[in-house]
């Protein structure tokens, strides 16, 4: 791990506003869902079709998943590379590990790092929901703890 003369590591945090949308969303998402399969009626009287139950539900399902898997992780940078910790997430890569990369933006989310590392070619994508990521854009790009 670190050494006494080592940096302590960069913790980066998701952003609270991705949170918020996230759960938000899950959480419309599966009410609308639930609503279409009970039936239930909307103020102008009338009720949610039943066959929106089996699209709106697993969008729900899978939005509420993103939001666990990258939402209440924590990116953990240090001396040796970086790390994704989570409930349900946990991956490890060296920065000399790091074969390629690329930023991929999106229209409706938020850009996402796509990093292929190790002698497996293994592949990870982090959305870059997390405070000051530009930290771990740096870091990569220079194979390193990140600096200025």
């Amino acid at each position: 791990m670190n050494d006494d003369h080592d940096l302590p590591p960069l913790v980066l945090r998701c952003r609270l506003v991705w949170l918020l949308t996230g759960s938000l969303s899950s959480l419309i998402l599966l009410m609308a869902g639930a609503a279409a399969v009970a039936g239930a009626v909307l103020p102008d009287g009338g009720t949610l079709p039943l066959w929106t139950a089996p699209i709106v539900l697993p969008a729900g399902a899978g939005t509420a998943y993103l939001t666990v898997r990258h939402g209440l992780a924590k990116l953990i940078l240090d001396d040796r590379g970086f790390r994704l910790a989570g409930p349900l997430s946990s991956a490890e890569v060296e920065w000399t590990a790091v074969e390629r990369y690329r930023c991929r933006r999106s229209l409706l989310g938020p850009a996402t790092l796509q990093v292929v590392y190790g002698r497996e070619l293994r592949r990870l994508s982090v959305p870059l929901i997390y405070e000051n990521r530009e930290a771990l854009l740096i870091g990569i790009g220079q194979r390193r703890f990140p600096q200025s």
